[in-house]
């Protein structure tokens, strides 16, 4: 009798174990990207910083999965052209301020693998004769600042067209609470299906204007002279703010363990801010091919999924979110020449297929950027290569990583280690189309 209970009991268990492990491998994860505007890797506190505030996302990082090496192009339309593509911007660069209506996104990608999508925040990516609105790029909802028929304002007032209509504020109403809210109600509006939700944060772009937390009741909203700075770092605590709120939602909802939460940011921090990192002082590099203007900040959270303080020095370029993206909610990557491949595998612990090299194109509309590097078209074309230890550019000049200005560059023969990682380097840049497919220069 006791062996017949026995045997019983096991069956149970096993048929238990593999519906268990069948549930897991038949689980479509839901996907959340966050993708703040204008704000490096050192203006974190899981990357080292002690003068800004981010609480909510350090402990996602030292709970989840950090990687000290992710970068994105040095401004934002080709960094978001990029991220939402998976292809380098010398394949599909356009013009400033313009997706290209042909490209294919995570969004169309996702959607056709049966996801609910969303997209708040910034879009700025119609200009142009080959502009694309977010339901071309594959987004059933969105709730968008700088689409057609929006004005100027972002943060207080602000202009915003939700899924064509555009929302009456007041002087009262704070566009990131809106933006936030929004993806909060998408996700109570989903939490039986899978969706993915993409949030290009507002925040914590120029200008600098005071937050809800920090406004004093009848303080005028226009920033304030001298406090840019200040203002900044109250922006960056409130978009740390804004990821707690989304998590709390996913929380109530029962969704935390379901859901892929992903944090980074488009490029690096306003050139007009000076701010403290540890022992330096140090001035914002966007718009410029320095490590200040494209070194972002990188974390995925999910508990019982992505094991806790992973710590990742592979790298990663913004061509490998569409790969990445498409793996973890099981969906077929488009059938066209993509540059980036899957970091899903480092996120979980293992080894994965580390990319050795990121390859970059850029074509500033900040002229002074392409001074010393430029070439092709108009001289202002910018290609260079890199890995975690030196950087090379086409026009032949090599430079070590932790030169952060790129002061001296490394000559043939002064290294045997820079002369190895160049010879990598120039493979990297000629395996890859001299000049963009799609540029097109405004005269």
């Amino acid at each position: 009798m006791i062996n017949r209970t026995f045997l019983l009991l096991s069956s149970l268990l096993i048929i238990h174990s593999q519906s268990i492990f069948s549930n897991q491998s038949d689980l479509k994860y839901n996907i959340i990207l966050i993708m703040a505007d204008d704000s490096a890797a050192d203006n974190y506190g899981c990357y080292g910083s002690t003068f800004f505030k981010t609480p909510i996302l350090d402990r996602l990082a030292n709970t989840g999965a950090k990687f000290n090496h992710c970068y994105s192009e040095p401004v934002c339309t080709p960094s978001r052209v990029k991220i939402m593509t998976g292809r380098s911007g010398v394949r599909n660069y356009v013009q400033f301020g313009t997706l290209d209506k042909d490209e294919i996104t995570f969004g169309n990608i996702m959607k056709k693998a049966g996801y609910a999508t969303a997209i708040a925040g910034k879009w700025q990516l119609h200009n142009g004769d080959r502009g694309t609105l977010a339901p071309a790029s594959g987004f059933d909802t969105y709730c968008l600042w700088n689409y057609p028929g929006t004005g100027s304002s972002r943060y207080w007032n602000p202009s915003i067209m939700q899924d064509g209509q555009l929302l009456e504020t007041t002087s009262k109403d704070y566009g990131p609470d809106i933006f936030s809210d929004f993806i909060v109600e998408f996700i109570k509006k989903n939490k039986e299906k899978p969706f993915f939700a993409y949030y290009p944060m507002a925040l914590v772009h120029s200008p600098f204007p005071k937050t809800p937390d920090t406004l004093s009741p009848g303080e005028k909203t226009a920033k304030a002279k001298g406090m840019d700075l200040s203002n900044f770092k109250d922006m960056t605590l409130y978009a740390d703010k804004i990821v707690g709120k989304i998590v709390s939602c996913l929380e109530r909802n029962g969704l935390r363990e379901k859901t892929v939460l992903i944090y980074t940011t488009d490029n690096g921090t306003h050139r007009n801010l000076t701010y403290p990192y540890k022992s330096e002082s140090r001035k914002g590099e966007k718009a410029y091919a320095t490590d200040g203007g494209t070194h972002v900040p990188l974390i995925l959270n999910c508990p019982g999924t992505i094991p806790r303080g992973i710590k990742c020095n592979d790298l990663v370029d913004f061509s490998d979110f569409v790969p990445t993206i498409s793996e973890i909610g099981k969906a077929n990557p488009p059938d066209i020449q993509l540059d980036g491949k899957s970091f899903w595998p480092q996120c979980l612990g293992k080894k994965g297929n580390p990319r050795k090299w990121i390859f970059q194109y850029y074509y500033p509309k900040f002229r002074p950027a392409a001074k010393l590097h430029g070439q092709g078209r108009n001289k202002m074309e910018i290609i260079w290569a890199h890995n975690q230890f030196f950087k090379l550019y086409r026009n032949g000049k090599l430079y070590s990583t932790k030169d952060r200005h790129e002061k001296m560059h490394i000559k043939l023969g002064e290294s045997k280690l820079a002369d190895k990682t160049r010879d990598l380097l120039q493979k990297a840049i000629n395996s890859m189309p001299k000049t963009s497919a799609k540029l097109q220069i405004k005269k």
